[in-house]
Formats: structure tokens, sequence, C-alpha cells
């Protein structure tokens, strides 16, 4: 139910007025230059617009990452390499965010957007606790080879 009700806050300032997140915007920008820290509410705001951007963001290439996911569950990719084309693919979309919103740049993101950003943070995750050592090396939240591709096969 709490993952519903957070859904819908988010499409609900996804659809909410772009003066508001200009705003926003140069709100974040004045405090940075000033090297004050934003609000509580402001701060809460500019969070949800900047996963919402970067979502977006992801949701324009999704036809990279789809094909990404298809090349490691055909067994054409080893999970190195997807790790290195998936987080090369996150990460500069990130960079990308940060321009548009140092920029000031608005965009009309797509709803589907949410969703899909939802399953590359779980695939983002299983990324980041993928270790190659040996069992006996890993640390508790570390995930081997199996736990990786399991949790890749469930999460698409």
């Amino acid at each position: 139910m709490d993952q519903n009700l957070n859904k819908e806050k988010r499409y609900e300032f996804l659809n909410s007025d772009k003066k508001i997140h200009l705003e926003l915007l140069k709100n974040s920008e004045d405090f940075k230059d000033q090297k004050k820290v934003l609000p509580d509410d402001l701060s809460l705001k500019f969070i949800h617009y900047s996963a919402i951007l970067f979502n977006h963001l992801n949701w324009e290439i999704r036809d990279q990452y789809l094909e990404l996911l298809d090349k490691f569950m055909e067994k054409k990719l080893d999970i190195f390499n997807f790790r290195i084309a998936f987080c090369e693919r996150y990460e500069s979309i990130e960079k990308v965010a940060d321009v548009l919103k140092s920029n000031r740049v608005l965009l009309s993101p797509d709803e589907n957007s949410l969703d899909f950003g939802d399953l590359l943070s779980k695939i983002d995750n299983s990324c980041k606790a993928y270790s190659g050592d040996p069992e006996l090396f890993r640390n508790k939240f570390e995930i081997g080879d199996v736990e990786f591709r399991t949790s890749i096969e469930k999460i698409s």
C-alpha cells in the first residue's frame, strides 16, 4: 500500500505545474551559489524532481537498456561486461540530468518512466552488490555469479 501511495505522489508531482519545477531549480541554484542548504520542504521537492528527471532520461534510452538485458539473458554478455555497460549508461544519464538541472531545462516525463526507473534502480543495486570473489571472501551483503544472474532474471 505504501508503495502505491508513493507512486501516486510521484505521478502527482510529475503532472504539477512546470513553473514550480523551474522555481525549484532556480532556488536550488541560488542556495548552492550562496553555499546554503535548501529548506527541508524545498529539498524534498528538489530530490523528487531530480529522481523524476533521471527516470525520464533513462526511459528515453530504454531500448539500449533492454538490448543490454536481452544480451545478458541470452548469455551473449558476461556479468563483467554487463555491469560495465549498464553502469556507463546509468552514470552518463546522471551527468546529463545534472546539466539539464543546472541549465533549468524542463522536460515532460512519460509516466511509464517511473516504473522503469524502479526497475533500473533494482538492477543498479544488484550491480553494486556483486562480487566476483569466492563466497568465503565476500561480505554478507555481496552476491556472487549465480545470485546476480538470478536477481537480474527476477527483475527483468
